[in-house]
């Protein structure tokens, strides 16, 4: 059976996710985020190397969980 392309896309940010905040495997991370990334948090710098600073400074014990990845319409 073929995933859809939903499945296949909540399948690759569960990895994104898993690999940078989790695993800590920033070169593997990278592949996963765009060169063009913009962070809009206020607390982040605004690029990819502010959320991977983010996660490097914090606390060693810090993990990501999904609870629930979905699909936002119009997104």
């Amino acid at each position: 059976m073929d995933q859809t392309t939903e499945s296949k896309n909540k399948e690759r940010v569960l990895e994104a996710f898993d690999t940078l905040f989790n695993k800590r495997d920033y070169k593997a991370a990278e592949k996963c985020w765009s060169p063009n990334y913009i962070q809009r948090s206020a607390h982040i710098a605004p690029s990819g190397e502010g959320l991977f600073d983010l996660v490097k400074r914090s606390f060693p014990t810090l993990e990501y969980d999904a609870g629930l990845v979905g699909y936002v319409a119009g997104t």
